[in-house]
């Protein structure tokens, strides 16, 4: 929309929030509270964003990158005095200016989008979502006119008996004509009880000036909720996880209790797919179709092929391929790659390693920084020692080689196709497939001494 300009409020603190950290980027189903306002915003296509910037400003900044202008407000006076920080940006824009705050991950995009189409089908000063709730405390109320129209917006701390009455209440979330946005901030004051400049005192300034203000109601209350505590993001997290699994399961895929599974807001997840109880597919994830995940298995930022099978398990940046078995209590790491039709057992953790094709590593195993061919068998209690005490060596085994339980394959170890060893084997350097050996370079064999007369 090249007449839409969005500014979102994003200075705060969070002092409720006792963290370090800038409120709006605390992580709600996977990723900051700014991101998901940023990405509702991001799909109405405005010609520009603007983000205002207070507490550790150089945090929100270098997060924000190129997204959106940050512009900072060194001193917190209040909403108006934060969108003042942009009327330089604003003095020669014509046409809408979506104001939204960082802290409202619900938000969904058909509701900012019907905001802007209200204001512009009854070509009204602006228009401000509001929502009912049955306990309005810490809110602003919305006191109408007699023709529907919002009179003016009062802060809870300012608001008379009466008026804290009101179960409607401001989200925080507003758009305006822009032009008539500029005139009305000129003449916002601090007189109330924060000694702050507020944005909603900006709706009665327009109505004084015979400029009217639409109310928008917002079907679902939860979409408005503000964040401002621990408890209020634990129920932001709780609703949109709730979400997300309703939006997985209209996607086709089969969720036995969505009150039970974590799945992040990048996941992908292809049709006719299970997820189990206690299941987290956190970051960015990608399953196929028809693969059983859970229960308890425990997934982030890694590809998961089709028709996989993975339960009581971590996969952790990694890349599966399709017909894969992960489990009971396996543990795939980092930098790990298995091919299709490869099984990986009870007990087996993997980490930077390539496991080939319809290869078996089913029982009590360590599998670190290998390359492993297709047709491989590892048997139980076998482990690579890849590590010499000042780096991590490689061990590579070829196509169709077996290997019994016990084998101890001390890298750097390179394995000929087809070798077959039974049991507690110790390997090292390189192997034949008739099970000569030649030591890795560098390292002499020990000379063996003639038994004296």
């Amino acid at each position: 929309m090249k007449d839409l300009v969005a500014v979102i409020l994003a200075a705060g603190q969070g002092t409720r929030m006792y963290s370090g950290l800038p409120k709006v980027l605390h992580s709600v189903a996977g990723q900051p509270m700014l991101d998901h306002v940023l990405e509702a915003i991001e799909a109405l296509e405005p010609s520009r964003i603007f983000v205002v910037t207070g507490f550790m400003a150089d945090k929100v900044h270098e997060h924000v990158g190129n997204r959106a202008t940050c512009v900072d407000q060194p001193r917190r006076l209040g909403t108006a005095h934060a969108v003042r920080m942009v009327v330089p940006n604003l003095e020669s824009f014509k046409g809408n200016v979506i104001i939204t705050v960082g802290d409202t991950p619900l938000i969904r995009t058909d509701t900012l989008r019907e905001l802007i189409k209200r204001r512009r089908a009854h070509n009204v000063a602006a228009a401000v979502l509001t929502t009912e709730l049955e306990n309005p405390a810490g809110y602003g109320r919305i006191v109408r006119n007699r023709d529907g129209t919002v009179r003016k917006i009062v802060e809870e701390k300012d608001t008379n008996v009466y008026e804290a009455a009101i179960k409607e209440i401001n989200t925080g979330i507003y758009v305006f004509d822009c032009q008539k946005l500029l005139t009305a901030l000129k003449r916002v004051g601090n007189k109330n009880a924060q000694r702050e400049y507020y944005l909603t005192d900006t709706i009665e300034i327009l109505g004084k000036i015979n400029e009217e203000t639409e109310p928008v109601v917002a079907d679902d209350s939860t979409e408005t909720i503000g964040v401002n505590s621990r408890e209020e993001l634990a129920r932001a997290e709780s609703i949109l996880r709730r979400r997300i699994a309703y939006s997985v399961m209209d996607q086709g895929v089969t969720v036995i209790d969505p009150s039970t599974i974590y799945i992040d807001k990048q996941v992908h997840i292809g049709r006719d797919s299970v997820i189990h109880p206690f299941t987290m597919i956190q970051g960015q994830c990608e399953i196929g179709e028809r693969s059983e995940i859970g229960p308890h298995a425990h997934i982030t930022n890694s590809r998961i092929g089709s028709a996989c099978s993975l339960r009581f398990c971590c996969v952790d940046h990694a890349e599966l391929g399709n017909n894969i078995t992960v489990g009971p209590y396996a543990s795939v790491r980092p930098g790990t790659k298995i091919r299709d039709n490869a099984r990986i057992g009870t007990f087996v953790e993997v980490t930077r390693s390539d496991i080939g094709n319809a290869t078996d590593i089913l029982h009590l195993s360590y599998i670190g920084d290998a390359q492993i061919g297709k047709d491989v068998s590892i048997g139980a209690a076998s482990v690579t020692v890849n590590f010499d005490g000042v780096k991590k060596n490689r061990t590579r085994i070829g196509d169709g080689v077996f290997l019994g339980s016990k084998t101890t394959m001390v890298a750097p170890l390179d394995i000929e196709p087809g070798a077959r060893f039974a049991h507690n084997a110790s390997l090292t350097g390189r192997v034949r497939a008739g099970g000569a050996q030649t030591p890795p370079s560098g390292i002499q064999k020990k000379k063996t001494r003639k038994p004296r007369a």
